[in-house]
């Protein structure tokens, strides 16, 4: 098996995401929308949570649009949403932010949109349930391949004791983002789980010794 490296491979899977038509995102979008449903309200039981802490993003460059379970969640459910703050400190750790439908929002150095909130009232992500992760590629193993930042990687190095440790770290992407296996780096943090158009998959990476 020929494992492609890693910034051809990235390229490749973003070209495919691109490629998808309006009509198959809303499809996906829509179908990965009822997947979320049902992993929240069993996940919520395992923890005997009623309210969860949330992270999500705002999808784009041809990812596995974000709004249709953003707008789930805030018109149906009790849980609590957050979207990741990058200027945190030197050392590239994100935060995360309280997000609703009139959070006041401002870009990033990416032009990502952010919450413009005080940072008083960011959490850190050992204070979240479940952070939904956006991804270029994954395999059946749960490794990730996002976009060569690493701030997922180093905001949560600490469950590289255990991939038990909160939060849960799911995946969201298109089905045709998954690949036979990905280049593992020892500071790479696997999945818990990975949400697609197909339906939920459940990863257990066995624990570093």
């Amino acid at each position: 098996m020929t494992v492609l490296p890693p910034n051809l491979l990235r390229k490749q899977l973003r070209l495919q995401r691109q490629s998808l038509s309006s009509t198959q995102q809303q499809k996906h979008a829509k179908r990965a929308q009822s997947h979320l449903k049902h992993f929240l309200a069993s996940t919520a039981l395992s923890l005997s949570k009623k309210n969860l802490n949330i992270a999500f993003f705002l999808a784009q460059d041809g990812e596995l649009s974000t709004d249709l379970a953003i707008q789930s969640l805030w018109q149906s459910t009790p849980h609590k949403l957050f979207l990741p703050i990058l200027k945190t400190n030197p050392k590239g750790y994100m935060a995360f932010a309280h997000y609703t439908a009139t959070t006041p929002m401002k870009k990033n150095k990416f032009s990502i949109l952010e919450p413009d909130i005080s940072q008083s009232k960011w959490l850190s992500g050992q204070e979240l349930d479940i952070v939904i992760t956006p991804l270029v590629g994954f395999d059946a193993s749960g490794n990730r391949m996002g976009m060569g930042g690493g701030y997922y990687d180093r905001t949560f190095q600490f469950k590289q004791q255990s991939s038990k440790i909160p939060p849960l770290l799911i995946g969201w992407a298109h089905s045709c983002q998954q690949v036979e296996q990905l280049l593992v780096n020892s500071w790479d943090i696997p999945l818990n789980g990975i949400i697609t158009e197909m339906g939920f998959t459940e990863f257990h990476p066995p624990t570093p010794q």
